[in-house]
Formats: C-alpha cells, sequence, structure tokens
C-alpha cells in the first residue's frame, strides 16, 4: 500500500510530461525563430542611432535654417539675426572639437568647412558651410557639436 502511494504521484507527473513536451518544443522553435529575428535588429538600431547622435550635434537652430535654405529661401533673408548666412548659401557656424590636431583641422576642410578660424582655448573652429554639408561634418568623431556663433548684442 505504501508502494502505491509512492508511485501514484510519479505516474501522474509522468503523464503531464508527456502532454506537456509538444508545448515546450514548439515553444522552443517559436524562441530560436525570435532569436534569429532579433540578431538583424540591431544594426538597424545602430544605424538610427547613428542618424540621431548626428543630428544631436547640430543646434535645431542651423538645422531649420539649413532647410529653409534648401527649400530656397534666399540667403539674404539670414543676413542678420541668429544665424548667418552669405550669398553663396552657406551658413556661418562654430564647429566644437575635442582635438585640435591638424589633421583633424584638414579634415574640416575636406568635408566643406571654408574660411576656417580655429580657437583651441575655447575648442571650436569658426568658419561657412553649405547646408547640404552640416551632418557631414556632424559626423566626424572629433566634432562634439555645431552651432551658430553667439554675435554680440548691445543693449
Amino acid at each position: 500500500m505504501l508502494c502505491n502511494c509512492l508511485m501514484m504521484p510519479m505516474q501522474n507527473s509522468f503523464v503531464a510530461v508527456r502532454k506537456a513536451w509538444p508545448i515546450a518544443f514548439a515553444l522552443g522553435i517559436a524562441l530560436i525563430g525570435l532569436a534569429a529575428c532579433a540578431q538583424g535588429a540591431p544594426a538597424q538600431t545602430h544605424s538610427v542611432s547613428k542618424t540621431a547622435r548626428i543630428a544631436s550635434k547640430v543646434s535645431p537652430r542651423l538645422q531649420m535654417t539649413a532647410q529653409e535654405l534648401s527649400a530656397g529661401t534666399r540667403p539674404s533673408e539670414f543676413q542678420s539675426g541668429l544665424v548667418h548666412a552669405d550669398n553663396q548659401g552657406r551658413l556661418q557656424v562654430y564647429v566644437y572639437i575635442n582635438d585640435f590636431s591638424p589633421g583633424n583641422l584638414d579634415t574640416l576642410a575636406a568635408h566643406g568647412l571654408v574660411d576656417a578660424m580655429p580657437s583651441p582655448p575655447l575648442h571650436l573652429v569658426q568658419g561657412w558651410v553649405k547646408p547640404q554639408d552640416l551632418d557631414l561634418i556632424a559626423s566626424l568623431p572629433f566634432v562634439t557639436r555645431i552651432t551658430p556663433p553667439q554675435y554680440a548684442q548691445s543693449r
């Protein structure tokens, strides 16, 4: 009798395991499929985060002005105010960098920054850039941010 009492729970658990294995097998297959699909997701997330990181380096005011210039607004509309544009449609910018090596200054020039005036104590280079080159310059690893110059204002 003692033996039958001990066997009964064991038989019930064996039946439960036998009924549950197809569900566990299907769940395992589904998890493997999800893992395979998720393996491609980080590359897409990485490119989105890289784009967001580049955009976050450029001040929103410069982004807006660049869009307006690209959409056909005349550069003369931006010759005074918070953001300046020259007759060629280039924007005056401060490019903040974390390393003032000659190679980095040459790289900025190669990526579209013209009339560069470096200011090492302030970690910035002032210059002019075409609106379409803003993201290209912002993508450089040594560039920390790009803003319009802070002009002196009279009271």
